[in-house]
């Protein structure tokens, strides 16, 4: 993080709110934390850093820390626009008290509100929707899991006498679809609850967390070895990029570095993570598309990457990469070949597939103008990854927080003012409908071959993992971890506990900033085009339930 800027950001918020503002605390080398006097200037000062600093909310954390001598305490994080730094506003909750709601402001804000409703008990004050979100209307409302004094062995009893309120459409001629939560095939529960005129989609909301794991409650006094293996089981799809952003947080925590093969290891499993969902989400839009054949090439693709991840790793979904410190297994010279040939033969058969895609007019006319996102919604929202992208939002976690070895790689592809203007001319260009980000997912994995060269042609001499780091770790000190995954950004917070044990553990994955965009995306379609739009937006259900 750059100390000048660190210093600019500093001043200009205490000249504006010095009088409620306790401390401001540089750590953890891009964070900036902001401790309050009392919460009620958690509203202004939240609404001023995203306003007039241009910082997005990311994720909001609360931890029950009563039992260190402290209150039940809120964490706003908010990343700035084009620079390596997070803004954390921070500020003490009384116990069953309530915290001013920043929702109407900031509107990313309510879904956090509403989980820390369900979790802590805590109200947000102001928020006009306060349903369960992630305790359904079946779990009692008095209990909440994420306090200290919920034990997890306990059996909660059934409310069976409350149902879930779903917002209200009415008008002549409006029909409700309810779909789900159980669907056809193998896919994860959801329900999505359609409001229609004919056959035009009017109003969609959605209701998550039936696969609801308990994660977080799992993680809390867990030794940070087995965290490891619980973080990695948060989506089956994205084990190297959540396990990676939790070893990062600890790692982080310890301030110390690890070894830069690992590095290298690491960031060639998240590229070889993302080019076979890439392929498996635009093999799903083909099925959906109607167009089957160009769906089983795709399928094909994919199960050849698949197969080269157990040749690496021993898992085809790449389980046991990671470490606390590095890495747990090697790459050979003879792997090494391996994925440079696998790659190799997958890119030239991708390209044909690819042609063969692009020559269909009716496959592109089907993409053209549906599950349409605006620019606005997606910002409102504080979307991630493609989702963000195809509307034109420039941000990857990758570039704008370089983490493990992507600093040394070429992510940033714009080096002079003119190739730099022409990506931001082209960026205006994309409509943010399923065709671009039919094609945003094509560009990524071309770019995510080349990463793994450029990463694989300098693979440094060096040990698998610094074995220290786990010696170095501090009691309740905490850290955010961050990882670029092909959903998007994805945000672990961690705070240690005694004897290596994990005190708070939040994450908050790409899929929970991007469910909302669903809603948006579908207005106007018609019924039929839900599998496409939900399948282009490629959105999990176990890494938003957690």
């Amino acid at each position: 993080m750059n100390s000048e800027n660190q210093n600019n950001l500093t001043v200009k918020i205490l000249d504006q709110f010095q009088s409620k503002i306790s401390e401001i605390l540089p750590c953890n080398s891009n964070e900036i934390h902001i401790l309050l006097n009392d919460n009620n200037s958690i509203s202004d000062i939240c609404t001023f850093i995203h306003s007039n600093l241009d910082a997005r909310l990311v994720m909001m954390v609360c931890s029950d820390e009563r039992r260190i001598g402290k209150k039940f305490v809120l964490r706003y994080i908010f990343e700035r626009k084009n620079e390596d730094i997070f803004l954390i506003v921070t500020a003490d909750i009384q116990e069953n008290g309530s915290f001013p709601s920043i929702a109407s402001q900031i509107s990313s804000a309510y879904l956090y509100e509403r989980e820390i409703r369900d979790m802590f008990g805590l109200l947000p004050k102001g928020n006009p929707d306060v349903r369960p979100l992630v305790l359904h209307e079946h779990w009692d409302n008095q209990i909440h899991p994420l306090r200290k004094d919920f034990d997890l062995n306990n059996k909660v009893p059934l409310n069976t006498e409350n149902d879930y309120q779903f917002l209200t459409v009415e008008g002549n001629e409006v029909t409700q679809i309810p779909v789900g939560p159980v669907h056809a095939g193998i896919i994860e529960p959801g329900h999505f609850r359609f409001s229609t005129m004919g056959e035009i989609i009017i109003n969609l909301e959605t209701k998550l967390f039936y696969t609801h794991k308990g994660i977080e409650k799992l993680a809390e006094k867990m030794k940070i070895e087995d965290a490891v293996l619980l973080s990695e089981r948060i989506a089956g799809d994205e084990s190297v990029a959540n396990s990676m952003a939790f070893c990062q947080a600890v790692e982080k925590i310890s301030e110390l570095k690890i070894p830069k093969r690992a590095e290298q290891i690491r960031v060639v499993c998240a590229e070889l993570e993302r080019t076979y969902n890439h392929l498996g989400t635009l093999a799903g839009i083909s099925t959906d598309a109607g167009f089957a054949f160009g769906a089983s090439r795709l399928n094909i693709l994919k199960e050849k990457m698949m197969q080269l991840n157990e040749k690496i790793a021993g898992s085809r979904i790449l389980f046991g990469v990671n470490i606390i410190g590095g890495v747990r297994s090697d790459i050979s010279d003879e792997q090494k070949n391996t994925i440079l040939n696998t790659i190799g033969e997958v890119s030239y058969d991708f390209q044909q597939v690819l042609e063969m895609l692009r020559q269909k007019s009716s496959f592109v006319d089907r993409l053209k103008n549906t599950g349409t996102i605006q620019r606005k919604d997606a910002s409102d929202l504080a979307t991630v990854g493609i989702t963000a992208r195809c509307v034109g939002i420039d941000i990857d976690t990758r570039k704008d927080h370089p983490y493990s070895f992507y600093p040394f790689l070429n992510v940033n592809k714009f080096k002079t003012p003119y190739k730099q203007i022409q990506h931001e001319v082209e960026l205006q260009k994309r409509d943010g409908d399923a065709l671009a980000r039919f094609d945003l997912r094509v560009e990524e994995i071309s770019d995510s071959v080349l990463l793994i060269h450029e990463t694989l042609d300098d693979l440094r001499a060096d040990s698998l993992s610094n074995h220290k780091v786990i010696e170095n770790l501090r009691p309740y000190r905490h850290a955010l971890g961050y990882c670029e995954s092909h959903r998007g950004q994805t945000l672990h917070w961690v705070m240690m506990g005694e004897n290596n044990s994990i005190y708070r553990y939040k994450v908050r994955t790409a899929s929970f900033c991007n469910w909302p965009t669903i809603e948006q995306a579908v207005l106007n379609d018609i019924v039929a085009d839900f599998p496409l739009v939900n399948k282009s937006l490629d959105l999990s259900y176990s890494g938003n339930d957690l």
